[in-house]
């Protein structure tokens, strides 16, 4: 079987110092368990001092997909909603 690649945008409820969103990502690095693999974490500016986190991970086929993942992510402190953007196979 191969694995599935998906861009997920966390999004945290409110502007967040810089300190506050390295332990998302932090957190992020914490949650993320094999059998899914972490990929990059980048912050992106979305407006008005607003930032999200596109971070990519890559799930294999028979693990049930993405929504343990994107739930898990979505129960991180400070974190708002997490939704899967993009998604592909390799």
């Amino acid at each position: 079987m191969g694995e599935v690649i998906a861009l997920i945008r966390v999004m945290p409820g409110e502007i967040l110092s810089d300190e506050k969103l390295q332990k998302i990502i932090d957190d992020i690095k914490i949650v993320i368990k094999p059998p899914v693999k972490l990929g990059k974490v980048e912050i992106k500016n979305i407006a008005f001092g607003l930032k999200g986190l596109n971070v990519t991970v890559a799930v294999p086929d028979e693990e049930g997909g993405l929504d343990p993942v994107v739930e898990a992510l979505s129960k991180i402190d400070n974190v708002d909603s997490a939704e899967v953007t993009d998604v592909g196979r390799i």
